[in-house]
């Protein structure tokens, strides 16, 4: 697994096969298909990165937004296996704490109260999970996680 810059073609390969719990979670926060979520959030994030596989295929995309938002779409490729997921973890990690270091302040968003895998991942990144509320035009329940400096 490593990082990689964002391309068209990845992000059109992400977009296409993104998880289906990614894709509900985009459409119940903002009524949004997967094409529109990963390309917009691409668009709209001027720190933002791929994430391949070892073979190579694009397996997921980040970013930090306007406002410090930060965010994850993924396809199911990107916890296939022990190795990817330990990998993933890792460097994950260190690319939060480097946003911290670097000054980020404040990196926050907004998760889907049922994804407990994404929700154990960002409490190992070092989150604080705030309790589930209603959220968004479906009003499914969803955590707000923030980090600070």
């Amino acid at each position: 697994m490593r990082w990689a810059p964002p391309t068209e073609d990845r992000v059109a390969y992400i977009a296409a096969h993104l998880r289906k719990q990614d894709a509900y979670e985009v459409f119940c926060s903002d009524a949004s298909s997967p094409k529109e979520a990963v390309y917009g959030s691409w668009k709209d994030s001027p720190d933002c990165r791929c994430i391949d596989a070892d073979d190579g295929t694009p397996v997921g995309i980040c970013g930090v937004g306007p406002g410090g938002a930060i965010w994850l779409l993924a396809t199911d490729g990107l916890l296939a296996t022990k190795g990817e997921r330990r990998q993933f973890i890792r460097g994950g990690r260190q690319w939060v704490d480097g946003l911290i270091a670097d000054g980020a302040g404040l990196l926050h968003n907004f998760a889907l109260a049922k994804n407990r895998t994404t929700l154990r991942w960002l409490r190992s990144l070092g989150f604080t999970i705030y309790p589930p509320a209603p959220y968004g035009p479906c009003g499914e329940l969803f955590c707000y996680f923030e980090r600070r400096d």
